[in-house]
């Protein structure tokens, strides 16, 4: 937009004195100043249109002495016809392009440097979340828990307990056979069980223990009855990959997969399980203390261990293992009550022994109920009127003889008590060895 500026239609002004920025009219019509580019600073350098100029300007040439005059719009008049001359200014700096393309540079790079952290930043968040995912995903503590305590790793085991409590560690408890035979179950009732043939002695969805009870010369003999003592245990079962494991007395031998294994005193393994065959250990029957020890060991899978001391005609056994689910056996239920894992609903159970189907051993014996009474020694006079009149009562009981009905009233049945039997042998060992 021109600019007037008012004055004499002659005279001379300076060429900046009046107007703003750019070329001043003078001598040869009104003063007229056009209007230059407004100093818009580093802006106006940076917006320099096409042709790198700013714009075009105009100044005073005197009478004759430019090539254009004033119009309502300027034209050219031709050379020395005008009063103004075109003038080119300089080219603008373009300092401030390299600035604004420095800012546009480095934004651009902050935007990309902020995007790849950002980025990384999500694929760690990402990598965490999918960590505490797969470690949560790690194990079902739901699959196989009817049968944890076999069945699960000890990673399982550890990781369910830690975030769910399940499969933690149990309490493991042990159930004693010894002498002719007593039992103290896993709940810790105490019974006897006189009977010859097969018996489960625990049985579990994934364990099988089963042992054979005989009567032996010794009994017939010197104790005058038919009851039977452990001759024989066999263990198998998925826990240890249906391998088969016999440990015989004295009389016979520690068999894998019916193949003898240690003869003598060393270590083997059969089925993940680790036999092991010394003179140490506790003894299950101190009664028993006066001869050569021959103890078995065996580690199972499971935490579950097995003592066998290995005696001339029988064995006594030890099993201490955790409680599984389903389990029963003449060792108990292992529920934690030992109401009915009493002599009485023990033999209804399991009286009636091992069915073929389920028999570990390669051939049954026979099953055998005693008739013998026990002797003044088992079974006190005066306690023993007060077994009879009990046990007279229970004679339907199906599998549970009188005279083990007798046994359970009058004998203590506990562990520290030594067998009638294993004082029998003692007796008689003394009495031929002085």
């Amino acid at each position: 937009m021109p600019t007037y500026v008012q004055g004499p239609a002659t005279g001379a002004y300076p060429g900046t004195s009046l107007g703003p920025m750019g070329g001043t009219y003078v001598q040869g019509g009104p003063a007229y100043v056009q209007e230059g580019p407004r100093d818009l600073g580093c802006l106006s350098a940076c917006i320099e249109p096409a042709g790198g100029y700013d714009s075009e300007n105009w100044q005073g040439a005197g009478p004759r002495g430019g090539h254009y005059e004033r119009v309502e719009t300027v034209q050219y008049v031709g050379p020395g016809q005008g009063s103004i001359q075109k003038v080119t200014p300089a080219r603008s700096d373009n300092r401030c392009w390299y600035i604004l393309f420095s800012v546009l540079l480095l934004t651009c790079i902050g935007s990309l440097l902020f995007l790849v952290i950002r980025n990384q930043h999500s694929v760690a968040w990402a990598s965490e979340e999918d960590d505490v995912t797969a470690t949560s995903m790690a194990f079902d503590c739901n699959a196989g828990f009817s049968n944890w305590a076999v069945g699960w790793s000890e990673a399982k085991k550890g990781y369910c307990c830690s975030t769910v409590k399940k499969g933690c560690p149990v309490e493991s408890k042990e159930c004693l056979l010894w002498g002719d035979p007593h039992i103290r179950t896993f709940d810790a009732s105490r019974l006897v069980f006189y009977s010859t043939g097969d018996f489960w002695i625990v049985k579990a969805p994934r364990i099988s223990i089963q042992g054979r009870f005989q009567a032996t010369d010794w009994t017939k003999k010197n104790d005058k009855t038919d009851y039977s003592s452990m001759t024989s245990i066999i263990i198998g079962g998925e826990f240890i990959n249906n391998h088969k494991i016999v440990v015989q007395s004295m009389l016979g031998k520690i068999m894998c997969d019916g193949h003898e294994v240690l003869p003598n005193f060393g270590s083997s393994q059969c089925g993940g399980a680790m036999i092991t065959y010394n003179g140490a250990g506790n003894l299950v029957d101190q009664a028993m203390a006066f001869l050569p020890h021959r103890v078995v060991h065996l580690a199972l899978p499971g935490l579950v261990k097995i003592q066998i001391n290995r005696w001339p005609n029988f064995i006594n056994a030890a099993i201490k293992m955790s409680r599984r689910h389903g389990q029963d056996g003449i060792c108990g239920n292992f529920n934690g009550h030992a109401d009915d894992d009493m002599g009485k609903a023990l033999h209804e159970r399991f009286g009636k022994g091992v069915q073929r189907d389920e028999l570990l051993f390669a051939e049954a014996i026979p099953l055998l109920i005693p008739k013998a009474q026990p002797s003044d020694k088992r079974c006190h006079p005066d306690r023993k009127k007060r077994a009879e009149f009990i046990c007279h009562k229970e004679e339907h009981v199906v599998g549970w003889s009188f005279a083990e009905c007798m046994g359970d009233v009058c004998d203590a049945h506990t562990a520290g008590q030594p067998s009638i039997q294993a004082q029998e042998m003692r007796e008689h060992f003394q009495n031929t060895h002085q």
